[in-house]
C-alpha cells in the first residue's frame, strides 16, 4: 500500500511537471534524476513512468531514458476540431430544445481568466479558458461530451502552456477577448453569432497552427 501512495505521488508530481511544460517536449528525464528530485527510490518511479507511457505523456527509450512526448500538429488539430464541434452542437441544441447556459458559471470562470492575466498568471488563465469552455458545453446535457472534455483538459493545457515556453514574445491571453464575446451573445441569446465566434476562432487557429513552427 505505501509503495502504491508512492508511485501515485511520483505519477501526480511527474505529471503536473509535464503539464505545466517544466518538463518541454522531447526532454530526456531518467529514472535516477527523478528518484533524485522526487526523495523516492527508482520503483515508484517506474511505476508512474508506466502509467505515463499509457496516457501518451512519455517514451521509454532502451539505453537513453524516458524522453517527453513530443505534440504533434495532426494532435493539435484534432482536439481543436472535436472541441468547436461540442461547442456548435450545444448551441444547437440550447436553442431547439430551450436548454439554458449557466451564465453565473460562465462569468465566474471569465472573471478569473481575466485576473490571471492582470497577474501574469498564464497557467491559472489556461485552466479556466477550458472551464469556460467546458461550462459552455455542459449545457447540452450530455455526460459523454463531458468525460470527453474531462480526458482532454490537461492535454489542451499542457499544449497551451507548451505554445507559451516557446513563443516568448507573441501576444498571448487571446481567449479572454473570445470568451467575452461568446459570454456577451450568451446573454443576448445571439446562437447564431456564438456559432459564427466559434467557427471563426477555430478556421483562425487551425491556420496558424498550420503555419506555425513552434510545434
Amino acid at each position: 500500500m505505501a509503495e502504491q501512495s508512492l508511485v501515485d505521488k511520483a505519477f501526480t508530481k511527474i505529471r503536473e511537471h509535464i503539464v505545466t511544460a517544466d518538463y518541454m517536449p522531447g526532454m530526456l528525464l531518467s529514472e535516477n534524476g527523478l528518484a533524485k528530485e522526487l526523495d523516492m527510490s527508482r520503483t515508484p518511479i517506474r511505476g508512474a513512468i508506466s502509467r505515463l507511457e499509457s496516457e501518451g505523456f512519455v517514451s521509454s527509450i532502451k539505453n537513453r531514458g524516458i524522453i517527453v512526448r513530443e505534440i504533434s500538429l495532426k494532435e493539435l488539430l484534432d482536439v481543436s476540431q472535436v472541441i468547436f464541434f461540442l461547442q456548435e452542437f450545444t448551441v444547437d441544441e440550447v436553442e431547439a430544445r430551450g436548454l439554458h447556459f449557466n451564465i453565473e458559471k460562465l462569468k465566474l470562470y471569465l472573471n478569473m481568466q481575466l485576473d490571471a492575466e492582470k497577474n501574469d498568471d498564464y497557467y491559472k488563465y489556461i485552466q479556466n479558458h477550458i472551464l469556460f469552455t467546458r461550462c459552455m458545453i455542459e449545457s447540452a446535457n450530455n455526460k459523454v461530451m463531458l468525460d470527453f472534455m474531462d480526458s482532454i483538459k490537461d492535454k489542451f493545457v499542457r499544449m497551451a502552456m507548451v505554445n507559451w515556453r516557446l513563443t516568448p514574445n507573441q501576444k498571448h491571453y487571446s481567449a479572454n477577448q473570445l470568451n467575452k464575446l461568446i459570454y456577451d451573445e450568451i446573454c443576448l441569446q445571439n446562437y447564431s453569432n456564438i456559432k459564427q465566434i466559434c467557427r471563426e476562432t477555430f478556421l483562425k487557429n487551425r491556420e496558424r497552427m498550420i503555419m506555425a513552427t513552434g510545434f
